[in-house]
């Protein structure tokens, strides 16, 4: 496993743990963002060109020097790597059928999903850690 795995744990899960805690304190905040995403062209081609580069980012740096993951964490981060390469893709080329399609799925109760995303931010904590030591 390479420093960059690790990194990208840690990273990742910093970033949903905060992006949770944020939704949790001022509940549909999710919802709004998707809506004012949904709202601007602009805003779903940024927000696909963002994803792209991060999907390839977290799917590079996670891949070993033979080009497979090392570990479970590392498979994992490349899947997630590779799902959001395939999202962005979707948001860009049919964001108005894709951004619609989760406003429903999300609706105004973002309670659980923000809960789930705390855990899974803190897994991915626990795990960078856990190898840093």
């Amino acid at each position: 496993m390479t420093h960059a795995t690790i990194w990208s744990a840690l990273i990742l899960g910093l970033f949903l743990l905060a992006a949770a805690i944020d939704e949790l304190r001022r509940p549909g905040q999710w919802h709004r963002m998707i809506e004012e995403i949904d709202a601007s062209p602009a805003l779903q081609m940024i927000v696909g060109l963002f994803e792209l580069i991060f999907g390839t980012l977290l799917y590079l740096g996670s891949r070993g020097p033979t080009g497979w993951p090392g570990d479970w964490l590392a498979a994992v981060l490349t899947l997630i790597g590779g799902l959001a390469v395939l999202e962005a893709l979707v948001i860009t080329a049919f964001s108005d059928i894709y951004v619609r399609f989760w406003m429903r799925k999300l609706g105004t109760n973002t309670r659980v999903v923000a809960g789930l995303t705390l855990l899974i931010g803190a897994g991915f904590i626990a795990a960078a850690l856990f190898r840093l030591a």
